[in-house]
C-alpha cells in the first residue's frame, strides 16, 4: 500500500462515523441532559440539607454542587440515545452503584493513588459486567472516587448511597418523564418468554454479533420495519395515500350526544370514526371510548389526537403508522381538512390488488 493510499484509509476511518443529528432531537437532547443536572443537583441539595447525619455545605444551593462528573455522562445516555442498553434504569443505577463502590474499596486496600485507581476501573468493569449492568460512566465514577478521596473528600458508604446511588435514580426517573414527553422510548424491557419471538430472535442475533450491549432491540426493530417499508414501496412502486384512502368519510360534529355516536358505530363498519366542522379536522373518537363514557358526553369530549398523514405521503411513510402499534384508521389531512380516512383494511387491499398486478 503507497503512502498516500495509506494516509486515506486511515483518513476514512477518523471521520465521522454517525450521521447528521437532527435540530429538533438536538434541542430535545441539550434541553433534557442541561434539566437532569439541575434537577438532580437540587434534589441532592435537599437531602443534604434535610438529613443532619450528612454533611451540610453553604446552604446556598445557586453556589454549591452536589454532584460528581459522570453524572454529566449518565444523563447524556439517558436523554441523547435512551434506547441505548447501556442507559437502561437497571444499568444506569447499578453500575454507577458498582462502580463507585469499587472505588471506595480499592481505596481501602490500596493507599497508592496510581494503583488504586487502576484497579478500581478494571475491577468497576469485571462488576459492572457480572451484575449485567454495563454502563460507562460507572467506570468512571470508580475512578472518580479514588480522586476524590485523594484530593480530601470523604467517600465512603454515604457517598455510595446518597450521593451516587440516589443521583443515577433521580437521572433516571427524569428520563422515564422526559423521553416519554418528547417522542423517545424510555426505558425498554429486554425479551423475555412473554414477548414476540420476533424480539426474542433479534436479541438472539444482537447476542451472536456481540452487539447486544451497543444496539438495543428497540432500536434494531425499527431499523429493520424501515428497511421492510422502503423495500415494499420500491416492490409496488409509488403510492400516495391519496389513491389508497376512503375520500370523504363518514364524520361527527364535534357536538354529538352519546346516543348518537353509538348509532354512528352501529351504521357504519368503523371502529374509529374522525371529528370534524366545516370540513377542519379535529380528532378520532375510538369505539372502545363509548363503553365508559358519561351520559352528556359529546364528540369534543371523547375525540384523542392521533397522526395524521398528508395525501401526497407515499407508502413509506403510511405503513410503519397502520402495521405497527394500535392505530387502525389513519386521517389523510391537507391544510387542515379532512381530505379521507386509511384503514388497515383499506391497506391490505391497496397491497393485494398491486401484488395481483405485478
Amino acid at each position: 500500500m503507497t503512502p498516500n493510499r495509506l494516509i486515506l484509509a486511515i483518513w476514512r476511518h477518523m471521520t465521522p462515523a454517525m450521521g447528521e443529528t437532527s435540530r429538533p432531537e438536538l434541542i430535545r437532547a441539550t434541553l433534557g441532559t442541561a434539566l437532569a443536572i439541575a434537577m438532580t443537583d437540587l434534589l441532592l441539595w435537599t437531602l443534604r440539607h434535610m438529613t443532619p447525619a450528612l454533611p451540610g455545605g453553604t446552604g446556598d444551593p445557586m453556589r454549591e454542587l452536589i454532584l460528581v462528573s459522570p453524572f454529566a455522562a449518565t444523563a447524556f445516555l439517558i436523554l441523547t440515545v435512551p434506547n441505548s442498553p447501556l442507559a437502561q434504569p437497571w444499568s444506569a443505577i447499578i453500575g454507577n452503584t458498582i462502580g463507585c463502590a469499587s472505588g471506595v474499596l480499592c481505596i481501602w486496600v490500596l493507599p497508592f493513588p496510581v494503583l488504586a485507581a487502576a484497579l478500581a476501573v478494571g475491577l468497576s468493569v469485571v462488576a459492572m459486567a457480572a451484575a449485567r449492568a454495563l454502563h460507562p460512566p460507572g467506570a468512571a465514577m470508580a475512578l472518580n472516587a479514588v480522586l476524590l478521596h485523594f484530593s480530601g473528600t470523604d467517600t465512603g458508604a454515604a457517598f455510595v448511597l446518597a450521593t451516587v446511588m440516589l443521583g443515577s435514580v433521580v437521572l433516571v426517573l427524569f428520563g422515564m418523564v422526559f423521553n416519554p414527553l418528547t417522542g423517545r422510548r424510555y426505558p425498554f424491557r429486554q425479551p423475555s418468554e412473554t414477548l414476540p419471538k420476533e424480539a426474542i430472535s433479534l436479541a438472539a442475533i444482537l447476542e451472536r454479533l456481540k452487539l447486544s450491549a451497543n444496539i438495543g432491540v428497540a432500536d434494531l426493530s425499527r431499523l429493520i420495519a424501515a428497511v421492510e417499508a422502503e423495500a415494499t414501496a420500491h416492490h409496488l412502486g409509488h403510492m400516495a395515500a391519496g389513491s389508497m384512502m376512503t375520500a370523504a368519510p363518514f364524520t361527527l360534529p364535534p357536538t354529538a350526544t352519546l346516543p348518537e355516536m353509538s348509532a354512528a358505530f352501529r351504521d357504519h363498519p368503523f371502529r374509529s370514526i374522525p371529528v370534524a366542522e366545516q370540513g377542519l379536522y379535529l380528532g378520532l373518537v375510538r369505539q372502545a371510548a363509548l363503553i365508559e363514557a358519561d351520559a352528556a358526553a359529546t364528540a369534543k369530549d371523547l375525540m384523542i389526537e392521533v397522526p395524521t398523514i398528508a395525501p401526497t405521503a407515499e407508502l413509506p411513510e403510511v405503513l410503519p403508522h397502520l402495521t405497527a402499534g394500535r392505530l387502525r384508521v389513519l386521517p389523510v389531512v391537507d391544510d387542515g381538512r379532512l381530505q379521507g380516512i386509511i384503514t388497515r383494511s383499506d391497506l391490505i387491499g391497496v397491497l393485494a390488488r398491486a401484488l395481483r398486478g405485478a
